[in-house]
């Protein structure tokens, strides 16, 4: 919608500059939204930039290209210099009023096609399979479904992934600690090393083996036993994750076993001396043997190395993919498992966890070996999340040992709230969550003073009909009839929805939508108290049910968005 205005301002603004003896070539034409409704509902420094360009002194360049500004009314009222050299422009109460229709006649009316059906592959939460999901899970759960919605909304092809780290040392700990108190519930004395996984949900996963099998286990030489209750255990412990997952309100299209990466394969390699070092043929030396062709990999010091330095992408040094002993590192098949996904979408976004930082620089360096572009390759670092309940930080879980589980953070809050508030916040800042103000029911709680505005229109709606007044198409009424400020600041709130959108997706950040939805209510309110809907003029009424109508279609969408249910009752 500002969209559509922004351009026909950009080309009038060239044309007026043009007309007026400048050369507007290569220069930029941005827009801010002003903070204060009398600087207008859009601002740009389109003129100061030109007056540099011709050293003249910007407000007088100002006036000769505003002489010649042809402006289309039906977009924008008027124009004004502003300061130093600003143009500012007031939209039209016109514009506003098609805005109301758009809204009104559909629901689709804030998405956009920017995307042009670009693939894009968002990877997040991907938990180690050896614990239950804990609270920064739950964060990084929250931000990646609202930014595939988001990315969707944008015109994006999203897909939802969770990759599955079902490989390696700790799979092994963790079949290890099942063992171990599977033996401790026949009354065996155990010595429990500190390195096992102590948490109370491995005695339950023992508990559930003694109850399906009882004792047969027994016959087994340890290491085999130790080896069927670490796939008992990782299956059991993916099927809670996605259930966990589920119960959030978070789907994912995809799980990724890292398995898949090691499966046997019939791919005939180069005979190359590096690659004898890897198993038998799968992804991961298929991936391996791409990089050796380009001259990536060397051997030194008895290990297998990626030449990540040779790639200018930022890693300070090369990076083993063999170790010594010849056991394969992360880093290896996390190399395979990312062209597995470029092989599948044109853009990769992973959400990694708080101490991932420095894995960053030697991931991209691989990216762009494979042949892929750096700003193809996107992280976002889900930082961490301190749970403060009676003005206290809140850690210990009851159940789960050390940490409070995201199924815990839920349970106590609901998904709702525990969704919001994850969604408030920039992703890669500290985020201090206050358990007790998520529940509460005041307009002190964020989520509940947006979600109320929602149901506060239904009543209306309501009452309306109760009334006698039944609300008509956005057509049929004389919107004409909107004229307090009140109202105004509602309409060009709504207009600015489209533009939220599309840069919370671009820019991946989603909390710039939780931002607007309460900047929003907080607009709706106001007028809510200044303003009856239903009144004795029956048009007017008519014309205020159309406008408050829009504004909850706008926070519906914006709630679904984020992954946030939209009530009618409070």
């Amino acid at each position: 919608m500002l969209e559509k205005v922004r351009q026909n301002l950009k080309n009038a603004l060239k044309k007026a500059a043009s007309e007026a003896g400048f050369d507007p070539e290569g220069v930029e034409i941005g827009f801010d939204v002003p903070r204060h409704g009398k600087f207008g509902d859009l601002s740009t420094n389109f003129v100061m930039q030109i007056a540099k360009r011709a050293k003249l002194n910007p407000r007088e360049a100002a006036e000769k290209i505003l002489a010649r500004l042809e402006i289309d009314k039906t977009m924008v009222s008027k124009a004004e210099i502003a300061g130093a050299g600003f143009i500012n422009f007031f939209l039209s109460e016109g514009h506003l009023f098609d805005l109301l229709l758009k809204v009104d006649e559909s629901e689709n009316f804030a998405s956009s096609a920017a995307g042009k059906g670009v693939r894009i592959n968002i990877e997040f939460v991907s938990a180690n399979p050896v614990g239950p999901l804990n609270v920064v899970n739950a964060r990084a759960a929250a931000v990646g479904n609202c930014l595939a919605n988001l990315l969707k909304n944008a015109g994006f092809s999203v897909t939802k992934e969770f990759y599955i780290n079902d490989v390696g040392n700790q799979t092994n700990i963790f079949g290890k600690s099942i063992s171990l108190r599977y033996e401790e519930l026949f009354g065996k004395k155990i010595v429990f090393p500190e390195d096992c996984y102590a948490g109370e949900y491995v005695k339950e996963l023992a508990g559930r083996i003694k109850n399906e099998d009882g004792d047969k286990y027994f016959v087994f030489p340890e290491e085999e036993r130790i080896k069927i209750f670490k796939h008992k255990g990782l299956a059991w412990m993916v099927m809670d994750q996605a259930k966990s997952l589920s119960s959030y309100g978070v789907e994912f299209d995809l799980w990724y076993s890292e398995l898949l990466l090691h499966a046997p394969e019939e791919k005939k390699l180069p005979d190359l001396e590096v690659l004898k070092r890897y198993p038998a043929n799968n992804k991961v030396k298929e991936t391996a043997a791409i990089l050796a062709g380009k001259g990536l990999l060397k051997e030194e010091d008895g290990a297998v190395w990626f030449m990540s330095t040779a790639v200018n992408a930022g890693d300070d040094k090369d990076r083993v993919l063999i170790k010594k002993d010849g056991e394969l590192t992360y880093l290896s098949a996390d190399i395979a498992y990312h062209k597995e996904k470029f092989d599948r979408a044109d853009k990769l976004i992973n959400i990694w966890g708080p101490d991932h930082h420095g894995y960053i620089p030697r991931m991209r360096a691989a990216v762009m070996a494979l042949g892929h572009k750096a700003e193809d390759f996107q992280v976002l670092i889900a930082q961490q999340v301190n749970l403060i309940k009676d003005g206290q930080p809140f850690k210990m879980s009851k159940r789960k040992g050390s940490f409070i589980t995201m199924d815990e953070l839920v349970e106590d809050v609901g998904p709702d709230a525990a969704k919001y508030f994850f969604l408030r916040r920039s992703l890669e800042s500290h985020l201090d969550f206050d358990m007790d103000l998520a529940k509460k029911h005041t307009d002190e709680n964020p989520v509940y003073y947006v979600q109320y505005a929602h149901a506060r229109i239904f009543n209306v709606v309501e009452h309306a009909k109760v009334s006698g007044i039944e609300p008509k198409k956005a057509s049929e009424v004389n919107l004409s009839l909107l004229k307090e400020p009140e109202e105004l600041e509602l309409l060009k709130k709504i207009n600015n929805l489209p533009d939220t959108l599309l840069h919370a997706a671009l820019e991946s950040s989603p909390h710039l939508v939780p931002k607007y939805l309460e900047e929003l209510a907080g607009l709706f309110h106001s007028f809510y108290n200044k303003h009856r809907v239903v009144t004795e003029d029956r048009e007017l009424s008519l014309a205020r049910l159309v406008l408050i109508n829009a504004v909850r279609k706008v926070i519906k969408r914006g709630l679904d968005l984020l992954g946030v249910s939209a009530p009618s009752r409070m």
